[in-house]
């Protein structure tokens, strides 16, 4: 069995014996330090809390104080319709394309280009985007649109480059320009990929067919 303790046997030892005296002071002092180290610690992490909360709160009542809410929808809806104004419009994916290289070339011509080359491609949906749309759940981002890229190289000179790009600029449709590069040798030249959007046409809902005759039955 083991001695079971004796606090008037502690107390006598501890009054006797230095080293456990300094040894139950030193343990004391730990545990000491390490309390007001965990009530730093907490009391950091509370402040911190305090202050983001506190900023929250500020700018919650910012918010709530501001009443132009009406007039930021209404620029939105007319920014908004702005840019749907300057969509291309075409009956088929088809006739898009022949629109954007008939504008293509009309562009050409009156920059005076030298020796152009152009080539047009459309396809139903802004590549990357639909996948991405899809991965956050929020469905094809471009199901209403065309999208329809060109390229066009051409003889560099600064005065023709700038005509194009001014002509871009003015376009009553929207025109982007996704990439553009100019190389000095063995002749500059500098190609231009394009890109234009087509809002698709209205769907129209499929007729019901006639109800037809009564079927016969037999006596």
């Amino acid at each position: 069995m083991m001695p079971s303790f004796s606090f008037i046997a502690f107390r006598a030892e501890f009054k006797a014996s230095p080293r456990l005296r300094l040894g139950l002071w030193v343990i004391l002092g730990i545990l000491w330090g390490y309390g007001l180290l965990l009530l730093r610690d907490e009391f950091h992490q509370a402040a911190d809390e305090h202050r983001a909360l506190a900023r929250k709160v500020a700018r919650a009542q910012a918010l709530a104080g501001q009443t132009e809410w009406d007039k930021r929808i209404e620029a939105a809806r007319a920014l908004q319709v702005e840019l749907e104004s300057r969509l291309w419009r075409a009956g088929t994916l088809g006739l898009a394309q022949a629109a954007v290289q008939d504008w293509l070339n009309q562009s050409v011509q009156q920059a005076g280009l030298t020796r152009p080359a152009t080539s047009v491609d459309a396809q139903e949906e802004a590549a990357g985007e639909k996948n991405t749309a899809e991965a956050r759940g929020k469905g094809p981002a471009t199901a209403d649109l065309w999208k329809v890229s060109a390229k066009l190289s051409f003889d560099f000179s600064p005065q023709k480059f700038y005509t194009l790009m001014g002509r871009l600029y003015g376009a009553d449709k929207q025109v982007l320009v996704e990439s553009l590069s100019i190389r000095g040798a063995p002749v500059p030249r500098a190609e231009i990929v394009l890109s234009a959007y087509f809002q698709k046409p209205l769907a129209t809902p499929p007729t019901e067919a006639p109800p037809g005759p009564p079927a016969r039955r037999s006596l």
